[in-house]
């Protein structure tokens, strides 16, 4: 392990975070947002550079590792693992305001978003005509917005009403922003992504690039996720983006190898090409190895659902048994000669991780349909049965509204483990208190998880309060 030192943008003022990790070479880059006077907004060339920042940005901790721990192991999809506290503590649901993740996942948004207010406040001043050729100059305000749009709907869902920061602080005054309203965010995080929607490409280099699709996938999600749900338009946008020449990767396992990155599913996905080049994923060795006790453990409730549903394609596909009997470290859930890894991240360094893909937006769909009339279940069960097909199964049982609605959740559970849904989910669709504190071992002893409405939401870091008198 070797200290890596982050500089993050938080609600506008820089905060100095010291945070343990495997890896460092991204970072020792020079940022392409670091600039040196002007000269870097003058043209066309200064423009892709600050966009390139916002890219960048995002292979900090909280998209390489942390959208897993925030969206599996807060979960019934996998224990922490490993010995560190602060995922210890998200996953017993005991974290406070000085838990060392929150503080970092504050951070790490705060600064993403900081990128993409630097395009959107220079971009459009750069007087320059190479800019403005086949409509570039929008195209990368387009993508700016979306990527700002997504940072957002990552925090309002972890932390809840937060700063709505749209532009570089000016002043001390500016620095100590209020919180804005979960309302007012939702908003702020639409208008974004309809401006992206309107000016982002329809086709991009690799699937790392944010485009119309990605625009359309990610308002199905917004829409489907706020408190006043809109089903009609989650059913709008999932259509859009269905439609825009997606189909699902014939084989679920092969969507998880390096040959197949970029592939036909895929819509939205983290791009990883190892140490020897530009960006390296470090998360692969923490959940997966020998030699000290990994992080992010499969639940035995994730194994049961498996095994409960015959679903042995995806379950052999999503984690794998090893026998880590001669290792010195010991375990509460599990019995180390038959020990669960997460399977899905196989190309070590190089692994790519899914930000969205076809099945996701599948899946939402059904859900949007069998919510907007009560033979809206006949229609929604199609899609989970196409997703079913791909693994052998067959198709769901469900017969009614109220039946589709946990055959979906079912069916986006163990489709989508450990690519950092799960939490979400359970989130949106109210049952998160119901469901995790049903949790029981692989004895069936219950966990006692006890989870109140007050323990849904991340704190507030402290050091954010500390700073800010604004943040009550």
């Amino acid at each position: 392990m070797r200290y890596r030192i982050y500089t993050l943008i938080a609600a506008g003022a820089f905060v100095l975070s010291v945070q343990s990790g495997c890896k460092k070479d991204f970072l020792d880059k020079t940022p392409f947002n670091q600039v040196t006077g002007d000269k870097a907004f003058v043209d066309a060339a200064g423009a892709e550079k600050l966009l390139r920042g916002v890219y960048d940005g995002m292979y900090n901790d909280y998209h390489i590792w942390d959208f897993m721990t925030n969206g599996d192991v807060i979960s019934d999809n996998a224990y922490a693992g490993g010995d560190n506290q602060a995922n210890i503590q998200l996953d017993l649901f005991t974290a406070n305001s000085t838990n060392g993740n929150v503080g970092r996942d504050w951070g790490a948004l705060y600064s993403d978003i900081k990128n993409c207010n630097e395009v959107l406040e220079n971009v459009p001043n750069i007087q320059d005509p190479a800019l403005d050729a086949n409509g570039r100059r929008d195209q990368i305000l387009g993508e700016a917005h979306g990527i700002r749009a997504y940072m957002y709907f990552n925090l309002v869902r972890l932390f809840g009403a937060a700063p709505l920061i749209l532009k570089t602080p000016s002043n001390s005054t500016e620095m100590q922003a209020p919180r804005a309203t979960v309302d007012d965010i939702y908003k702020q995080i639409i208008s974004d992504l309809e401006f992206a929607l309107a000016h982002t490409s329809t086709t991009a280099v690799n699937k790392g690039i944010f485009t119309k699709n990605v625009a359309n996938a990610l308002l199905a999600k917004v829409y489907a996720t706020m408190e006043t749900k809109d089903w009609a338009k989650v059913n709008q946008y999932a259509d859009a983006t269905i439609a825009g020449g997606y189909s699902l990767f014939p084989s679920f396992d092969g969507l998880f190898l390096e040959a197949n990155k970029n592939n036909s599913e895929s819509i939205w996905e983290m791009q990883y090409d190892g140490y020897g080049g530009q960006h390296g994923n470090w998360m692969p060795g923490v959940i997966m190895g020998s030699g000290w006790k990994r992080f992010n453990t499969p639940s035995n409730d994730l194994v049961r659902a498996y095994d409960n549903e015959k679903d042995e394609i995806r379950k052999k596909s999503s984690l794998v048994f090893r026998n880590v009997a001669t290792e010195g470290w010991s375990d509460d859930y599990w019995t180390k000669a038959n020990y669960p890894f997460i399977n899905k991240y196989r190309a070590d360094d190089k692994s790519n991780s899914y930000m969205i893909r076809l099945a996701d937006i599948m899946l939402l769909k059904a859900e949007a349909v069998n919510e907007l009339s009560g033979g809206g279940w006949a229609q929604a069960k199609t899609l989970v049965d196409q997703i079913r097909k791909r693994v052998n199964l067959a198709g769901t049982s469900a017969g009614n509204q109220a039946e589709m609605r946990l055959a979906i959740e079912k069916e986006r559970r163990l489709e989508l483990a450990f690519e950092g849904h799960r939490w979400f989910d359970l989130l949106r669709t109210g049952r998160a208190i119901e469901v995790m504190n049903a949790q029981t071992d692989g004895a069936g002893k219950n966990l006692n998880y006890n989870v109140t409405a007050a323990k849904l939401l991340f704190p507030t870091p402290q050091t954010e309060i500390d700073r800010n008198p604004n943040l009550k």
